[in-house]
């Protein structure tokens, strides 16, 4: 049961199909019966759960909020059976990946032109987290023999695994953009943040609480690197974020120029959050909170460059307000792409249609060949 799939459409249908049927039902047996006033009543608050229900279900189809029945009551998903731990794995023959992981692979074959999708749970050394994921390889991964860049897509709060590939289109567009040679291949993944279900990370190492910063930007790269052929250089990882996942972005490379050597922000925010969503994060603790200001950190002197991909909707006001106080903040020798002219608010359609300027920073970021060394 928990493994149901709360945003496929035959599920919001049945939802949409019951509060219908209720509301009919309601209005035949109006003045039928004795105790009318009695099942009137339960007419009415039926009618309105439903509909209630069915609103909902249908905002969340859209947000990618919760996915299954298991992560709307906190109980995680069963869908990640593919788990990559964070131990030596063993290698297959050709030395390309894991046994594990080829056997998956041999299961589910490539269709031509498109990227494949793996929904994998990443078991993290230094956190002792195993969370879910969605890692796409390109199209062509399993006979290229090239180490290749790696994306990896956060998402905003509340959010899942599935809200880039399903809300904003990521993994179709990936597919169109390389197929196209606009952009090289890359390994995308798209991870869980918040190690606590329901409660937003920040991605950040919260006093006394979760190390959602350790898992993203230390556990996670090395998974990757044990199980994928991904380039280590910081110059082939790049974080992009929207929203909530912006901030994060942008956070997590500028506290780690040496892991990553670019982020992308799509209507985020550059301010350490404190609301009812995230909890006391800093317990009052200055330093830390300051050490997670972005506007901060981007004047602090750092052993490489940092360069930032930024943009928000014309119609997204708060979000191009908080660009424009950022920007002139960036100089030399970080860089800045800053696309602040598009049409569109704070929502899935507005991200999606900048995916084409993304892709090409992304592609000045990363070169055209990828990263082939050994």
């Amino acid at each position: 049961m928990s493994g149901v799939v709360i945003t496929s459409g035959w599920v919001v249908g049945l939802l949409i199909g019951l509060t219908v049927a209720a509301a009919v039902a309601t209005a035949a047996f109006w003045d039928r019966g004795r105790f009318r006033v009695v099942h009137r009543a339960i007419g009415l608050l039926l009618v309105q759960l439903l509909l209630l229900v069915s609103l909902a279900a249908v905002i969340n189809q859209q947000a990618n909020f919760y996915v299954t029945v298991g992560e709307l009551f906190g109980q995680g998903s069963d869908t990640y059976a593919q788990t990559l731990p964070a131990g030596s794995p063993r290698l297959s023959a050709d030395g390309g990946g894991t046994e594990d992981l080829d056997r998956w692979l041999a299961e589910h074959p490539a269709v031509p032109g498109r990227g494949t999708v793996i929904p994998a749970t990443l078991a993290g050394a230094a956190t002792g987290y195993a969370l879910p994921s969605h890692i796409y390889l390109p199209a062509g991964y399993r006979g290229d023999r090239r180490d290749l860049p790696v994306v990896m897509f956060l998402a905003g709060y509340p959010g899942t695994v599935y809200s880039w590939l399903d809300s904003v289109g990521v993994g179709a567009a990936l597919d169109e953009a390389i197929g196209a040679g606009r952009l090289p291949p890359v390994i995308a993944v798209m991870a869980e943040q918040d190690p606590v279900r329901g409660r937003d990370s920040e991605c950040v190492d919260s006093v006394h609480g979760s190390r959602a910063d350790t898992y993203l930007s230390a556990d996670l790269p090395e998974v990757i690197h044990r199980h994928f052929r991904a380039a280590r250089s910081r110059e082939s990882w790049a974080l992009v974020g929207y929203s909530t996942g912006g901030f994060c972005a942008v956070n997590l490379a500028l506290r780690h120029p040496d892991r990553f050597g670019a982020a992308g922000s799509l209507a985020g925010y550059f301010r350490p959050l404190i609301d009812r969503s995230t909890g006391d994060l800093y317990e009052g603790d200055l330093e830390l909170r300051r050490a997670n200001d972005p506007r901060i950190l981007i004047g602090r002197p750092r052993p490489a460059p940092v360069s930032l991909f930024l943009t928000a909707g014309l119609d997204d006001r708060t979000a191009l307000r908080d660009l424009r106080a950022f920007a002139p903040l960036v100089h030399a020798p970080d860089t800045a792409r800053i696309v602040a002219d598009r049409p569109g608010g704070h929502n899935f359609t507005t991200w999606n249609a900048v995916l084409p300027d993304l892709f090409a920073w992304l592609t000045q970021r990363f070169g055209t060949s990828g990263d082939t060394s050994a």
